[in-house]
């Protein structure tokens, strides 16, 4: 019931995340104009590359040595190791973001991020530093609270300065620094409290540098795999077709994403712990857990937004971007759930043992094949050969992650619950058919119903025992 009780925990804080992140491709795609809203994409994926680059390691590292915190003592040394490794991990950013103002400061329209952009980052890290101590603790109601602030703040002062300000594309990413801001207010102090009373070690940092930047790389990696597309599609096309492959893989792969990060943010820090005990049986058990929890809300999702991507584009997207964006949702959706099972189900055997540098390294080919394909299918096909490549590079990230993974730490695989699954997300065919003619929200709420209604029962019917633990909320013997 462990599982069950932190999905639950967790799950405020992904629904919100799902209202800021929907409710923003929503309001920006109208508020903002095409071109602004692919520079506002182009931006934010530079501003993601640099914090990857330079910040997240820290992060990282925060999350992964936070499950050896015992005592008060642990916690303020384990903040301090934080704040040191912080400071000179923004130096760097500080290069990097001197080099980037270099490289824009002849385009005023992308210069204006910068400030925004210098104020977000490291403020992001510090809040962050908390919350994945918080995590790693298992303190779910504490970081849920501070969570859904930080978000909800970020989200309605973005909407507002878009609104009245002026500020164009700049807009959101004001409205992210309100809100971490706020989150500095609920999380920081603590952090630079505890940590000036505790201390560390040249032995600690070096660990804490081993498993981060290695594991940063990665991340950032990652990070190139799914956003190198949209510089090509700059380069290739224009900015208003950033804008509508920035909304339409934003309603798709960010959906796929967030159920399935939901489903890592409740059991990583159970895998975490079951690595440390040494329990292989116990570990065993939880691995199998997490394969099944990432199928069985990861693959549905999928399937049903691929089914209602006319009437989502309709609801969701503006619409000077929702004919181009509705045509790659589909692709992007599944895209998505090969990318979560990537980043997320087979990275975790290399961060588990800490071979992130290895992961890293196994990441360049599939990068490599992604640019390659894009810079051959776009200037031929336009946004379907961007999806068509992120497709194949996904696919071909799990098969290399998957395989070496099995000489680490193997990652099950539940044959026969993929096939379960499969069968039961066919199920969700006929609300294709569903045509009320009440309005794209009405068909997009009652298809989303239906589909998922028949999946429910589709899995009931066939005796899925997740599915039937969720149902009964009673835990099966060799599950939870």
């Amino acid at each position: 019931m462990t599982v069950l009780r932190h999905l639950g925990g967790y799950a405020p804080v992904k629904l919100t995340a799902a209202l800021t992140s929907f409710g923003g491709i929503f309001v920006f795609t109208r508020l903002l104009s095409p071109s602004e809203y692919g520079r506002y994409a182009l931006m934010f994926s530079v501003m993601a590359l640099l914090h990857l680059l330079t910040l997240t390691w820290v992060e990282a590292a925060a999350f992964r040595f936070g499950g050896k915190i015992r005592t008060e003592e642990d916690r303020r040394n384990h903040f301090r190791t934080a704040m040191t490794l912080l400071g000179l991990s923004s130096l760097m950013a500080l290069v990097l973001a001197a080099a980037l103002t270099v490289i824009v400061w002849d385009q005023p329209q992308y210069r204006a991020f910068l400030p925004w952009i210098a104020v977000l980052m490291p403020a992001n890290t510090l809040v962050k530093i908390a919350m994945e101590a918080h995590r790693a603790e298992q303190r779910v109601r504490r970081y849920a609270f501070s969570a859904i602030i930080k978000l909800l703040m970020g989200f309605f002062a973005g909407i507002l300065l878009a609104w009245l300000s002026g500020l164009g594309a700049v807009a959101p990413i004001a409205g992210l620094v309100c809100g971490a801001v706020v989150g500095l207010a609920l999380e920081g102090r603590s952090v630079i409290t505890k940590g000036r009373k505790g201390r560390t070690d040249r032995e600690t940092l070096r660990c804490w540098m081993i498993f981060g930047i290695p594991a940063s790389f990665a991340f950032g990696l990652d990070l190139i795999l799914s956003s190198a597309d949209r510089f090509l599609i700059a380069v290739y096309l224009d900015e208003a077709s950033v804008g509508a492959y920035a909304a339409g893989y934003g309603v798709a792969d960010k959906t796929v994403m967030l159920v399935m990060g939901w489903a890592a943010l409740a059991m990583t820090p159970l895998l975490m712990r079951a690595y440390e005990s040494g329990d292989n049986s116990e570990l065993r058990r939880r691995l199998r857990d997490f394969a099944k929890v990432l199928l069985v809300v990861g693959l549905p999702v999928a399937t049903g937004i691929a089914l209602v991507s006319g009437p989502l584009s309709e609801a969701m997207i503006g619409e000077p971007l929702r004919d181009a964006a509705r045509q790659i949702i589909p692709w992007i959706a599944f895209s998505g759930l090969l990318n979560g099972f990537a980043a997320i189900y087979f990275a975790e055997s290399f961060q588990l043992t800490r071979r992130t540098s290895l992961r890293a390294g196994l990441m360049l080919f599939p990068i490599v094949v992604n640019i390659g394909l894009n810079i051959l299918l776009i200037p031929t096909f336009g946004l379907m050969g961007a999806v068509w490549a992120t497709a194949l590079s996904y696919a071909i990230a799990c098969l290399l992650l998957g395989s070496v993974a099995r000489s680490i730490l193997p990652m099950p695989v539940p044959i026969k619950d993929v096939m379960q699954t499969v069968l039961a997300c066919t199920a969700m065919l006929p609300i294709l058919y569903v045509d009320l003619g009440m309005g794209a929200w009405v068909d997009l709420f009652f298809m989303s119903a239906l589909g998922a209604m028949m999946y429910s029962l589709a899995q009931v019917l066939m005796n899925f025992e997740l599915a039937r633990q969720w149902l009964s909320k009673r835990p099966s013997s060799d599950n939870f």
